[in-house]
């Protein structure tokens, strides 16, 4: 992680998925993987679990951070955190093929800054 760039975190709220209840959770995991790709993630590894007759979870190691999707099939919501340490990740790219894929009616984003516990940027000294 680049100690140079302020930590944001992306929660997101993905509902009326239309998709998601007919994916193969091999689908939903393939298609998280490789939106974080495209946006500029490299992932390390990818840890899923499926809970039969409902949903999956879904977590990303990434050398920018990490990611992480729960699908809840039976309301058509998936919930995604994106944290990052890095502006190589364009994490609002990510989330909106990731809402594109599932077929996503409403998307809600919430933009966290995190602490790393460095001064600001305006105070670092070279």
């Amino acid at each position: 992680m680049n100690s140079h760039e302020q930590p944001v975190l992306f929660s997101v709220d993905l509902s009326g998925c239309t998709a998601i209840p007919v994916l193969a959770p091999e689908t939903v995991r393939a298609t998280f993987v490789a939106a974080l790709e495209s946006a500029g993630a490299t992932v390390v590894e990818a840890v899923s679990h499926h809970f039969p007759g409902t949903g999956l979870t879904c977590v990303l190691i990434l050398a920018e951070s990490h990611a992480i999707l729960h699908t809840w099939p039976e309301t058509g919501t998936v919930n995604i955190d994106i944290f990052s340490c890095s502006a190589r990740l364009q994490s609002r790219a990510a989330i909106a093929e990731l809402a594109r894929a599932f077929g996503a009616v409403d998307v809600s984003v919430q933009e966290i800054a995190r602490a790393d516990g460095h001064p600001p940027s305006s105070d670092r000294r070279p």
